[in-house]
């Protein structure tokens, strides 16, 4: 008899191990979850520093080719006749290409997490062709 008892509470001895062993288990995968988790907070708020930097340095930029491109424009109207109508023409061509920078500044505020570095690499070659349109007119003015 006392051999079946000893029968009978292995079997529950195991299962009382195997329960604690999947109680272990169920821990660890919430710690990996958990972990998981903060790294990815963790990325979203290190990709919302980049983009506010960005964002920052770009509108800069901006500010300061507008003021650029105000001095430069006091520069054409004091041009001769001859060449003022060809850099009046310049000057408007770099207001346009301004605006559509001003755009794409205004559209990377709204682009999400996922889409910002498409458009950021959009908004920095935009703005490089400005500086260089913007340069190009100012060589051209006597």
């Amino acid at each position: 008899m006392r051999w079946l008892r000893g029968v009978f509470w292995v079997p529950i001895t195991g299962l009382i191990v195997c329960q604690s062993a999947g109680a272990e288990s169920m821990t660890g995968a919430d710690k990996i979850v958990k972990e998981a988790r903060e790294t990815l907070e963790a990325t979203k708020e290190y990709t919302d520093q980049q983009k506010s930097a960005f964002q920052r340095k770009a509108q800069e930029e901006l500010a300061a080719l507008h003021q650029q491109i105000t001095a430069l424009r006091g520069k054409v109207e004091d041009a001769s006749v001859s060449t003022r109508a060809e850099l009046q023409k310049s000057l408007t061509e770099l207001e346009k290409k301004k605006d559509g920078v001003r755009r794409q500044l205004d559209e990377l505020k709204q682009t999400t997490d996922k889409k910002w570095q498409d458009v950021q690499d959009g908004m920095s070659s935009a703005l490089q062709e400005l500086k260089q349109s913007y340069q190009k007119l100012l060589s051209r003015i006597p």
